[in-house]
């Protein structure tokens, strides 16, 4: 089993290479997407997660890959004004 330190696990290369918590109050955003939004880009698999929970519990943590809802973002990216 790898261990590894939480400045490890929420600090990378990038800006946005870092693991976080879901938005939980209305009204709250990452990266601009409401909870709502996050949850169906999770169900469609396009972007990274984590779901912590102790064995036996039925809740736990969702971690999102931040980098990956940017990634998701960069993919729709449209230059110039659009008519």
């Amino acid at each position: 089993m790898i261990v590894r330190s939480a400045a490890e696990l929420t600090s990378g290369t990038k800006p946005f290479e870092r693991w976080v918590r879901l938005p939980n109050k209305p009204g709250e955003r990452l990266q601009g997407m409401s909870r709502a939004a996050i949850y169906n880009l999770i169900q469609s698999g396009r972007i990274k997660t984590a779901n912590i929970r102790t064995p036996g519990k039925l809740t736990g943590v969702r971690l999102i890959w931040e980098q990956s809802i940017v990634d998701f973002i960069e993919k729709h990216v449209e230059i110039g004004g659009a008519a």
